[in-house]
């Protein structure tokens, strides 16, 4: 090919402002430090995992799953194991690498340039940021302190009034720890309005059920559950969820999904997780999760937060110089969840750990319960 000219200066092809512009979400767990300068983590309450799984089963098909060849695209063992679990039709059950990838799926699915979409709140960060990257407006509807009850009532008017095409429900709800019941949300499926898909992350219904409890309304079609396994079967790393709706709407979810896209590894642990003895072993550390929530409650109560009731493996307290506090505990160790990515600057989420991670934490709090111990911390 002949030049005639010097080519002019390649520049890469601008990103869609909407992602260019979008901030990350904070959360808990590695990869979120505000200070790079902290010493190693000796104890992270900070993400909510069941501490007591994986069962030993999970870990050995972990070991033992295929590497060499495609997993099965559509996961058909897991979801039809899944579904006789729950009593329910495997066509309902849609496998996917973590929740939050399927709620940025749903949004992409459902939300155009404009859109209202109407979250339940305070929650989850995600839900907004998906609606954003989409072009959304998220319009949440929050509860007020002292205890930020879910606004059933005032959110149900925001559908309403506004017909969004979703609404973003999180019962057990994150960083609350608020679970609904069954009826509860049966009656507000009920008055969702036409054209409205009635969004409900049910990520910690296990913690709330004490067992792996199918979701609140499997066969109700105007409602799409989100299930995170990887938080009570406690492996994270897999990335493995489900959604449960009607297969219409299933049907988009999976044409806007990337082939292959739950791993072998994700399959074959979720399927050795539905055997009997998993499932009993999980009621079991459920139940220790319960037992261990409530101990470490009363714990920080007598150091001065102000712990809320919770049906999930965390604990949201209001805490005085919340965000020095949680400065002063990383200093020492210790990593716990400051509440202001979800609105709440003056409250500290907890996750439930072994026993030796809340030892550590409760002695850390305890060296800095002095006023002057977290003087000069963030604000």
């Amino acid at each position: 090919m002949k030049h005639v000219a010097a080519p002019p200066m390649w520049r890469p092809p601008r990103a869609d402002p909407r992602v260019a512009q979008a901030p990350p979400e904070f959360h808990g767990g590695p990869g979120y430090e505000e200070n790079g300068k902290y010493p190693p983590v000796t104890a992270d309450l900070s993400a909510n995992i069941n501490p007591y799984v994986p069962d030993e089963a999970v870990r050995q098909a972990v070991s033992g799953a295929p590497l060499d060849a495609y997993p099965d695209p559509v996961a058909g063992k897991a979801r039809a194991l899944l579904a006789g679990v729950w009593g329910m039709d495997s066509e309902r059950i849609l496998l996917a690498p973590g929740a939050s990838e399927l709620i940025y799926r749903i949004a992409r699915c459902w939300i155009r340039p404009g859109n209202p979409v109407v979250v339940c709140g305070p929650t989850f960060g995600e839900y907004r940021r998906a609606v954003r990257l989409q072009g959304g407006e998220p319009h949440e509807v929050s509860g007020t302190a002292p205890g930020f009850a879910l606004p059933l009532a005032r959110f149900l008017d925001r559908v309403v009034r506004l017909r969004p095409p979703l609404a973003f429900l999180c019962t057990p709800n994150n960083p609350t720890g608020e679970a609904l019941s069954d009826a509860s949300v049966a009656d507000l499926a009920h008055w969702i309005p036409a054209g409205t898909l009635l969004v409900v992350d049910e990520s910690y219904r296990s913690f709330a059920a004490g067992r792996l409890a199918p979701p609140h309304l499997p066969g109700d079609d105007r409602v799409l559950h989100l299930r995170s396994f990887t938080k009570d079967l406690g492996v994270p790393g897999l990335r493995l969820a489900a959604a449960i709706a009607a297969p219409a709407i299933l049907d988009p979810l999976i044409r806007a999904a990337p082939p292959w896209s739950v791993s072998s590894v994700a399959q074959a642990a979720l399927c050795a997780a539905l055997g009997s003895r998993a499932l009993a072993r999980l009621e079991h550390s459920l139940a220790r999760v319960a037992a261990r929530r409530e101990a470490l409650s009363a714990a920080v109560a007598r150091r001065g937060w102000q712990p809320r009731p919770s049906a999930t493996g965390f604990v949201l307290s209001a805490v005085p110089a919340a965000a020095a506090t949680t400065h002063a505990l990383r200093l020492r160790g210790v990593r716990v969840r400051h509440a202001a990515s979800f609105g709440l600057p003056g409250h500290i989420r907890v996750a439930v750990r072994r026993r030796d991670e809340e030892d550590r934490f409760l002695a850390a709090l305890d060296e800095i319960a002095a006023p002057t111990a977290i003087a000069g911390g963030p604000s």
